[in-house]
């Protein structure tokens, strides 16, 4: 089951953890990104993650996710525009991913690609 929250519920809680001063991040681990129109790796894998939360920010441009490597037969997944095991995320949308079952994990890397170059892209990463 994946759960939704409220964008500004989660800005607020990262606004929160940000003016605590740590040598360490605090949970959500967040990973600012800036995509551009060549598919690249913005989340590398981690065996710990339980959620991720996917925001594109930009008043214009999409940006397409999609993890590294097809379950189908293995092979690389170069991330495109509407391509094949793409997800798209419109200008201000959120797209939430959890685990599911006993050992919730969701440990895959993931690549993006944007519309335009440049284009901000927030990832939240639980374990």
């Amino acid at each position: 089951m994946t759960l939704r929250i409220p964008l500004s519920l989660w800005i607020a809680a990262t606004l929160v953890f940000a003016a605590i001063p740590s040598f360490a991040q605090s949970l959500p681990y967040a990973w600012p990104q800036t995509v551009g129109t060549t598919s690249l790796q913005v989340l590398p894998s981690n065996s710990a993650r339980k959620q991720i939360v996917f925001h594109n920010p930009s008043t214009t441009a999409t940006v397409w996710i999609c993890p590294t490597v097809s379950r189908k037969d293995g092979t690389p997944i170069v991330c495109a525009a509407n391509g094949a095991g793409a997800l798209t995320l419109v200008p201000g949308q959120t797209w939430v991913i959890g685990g599911y079952g006993s050992n919730a994990i969701v440990p895959t890397p993931w690549n993006a690609i944007a519309s335009a170059p440049g284009s901000p892209f927030t990832i939240l990463e639980f374990e």
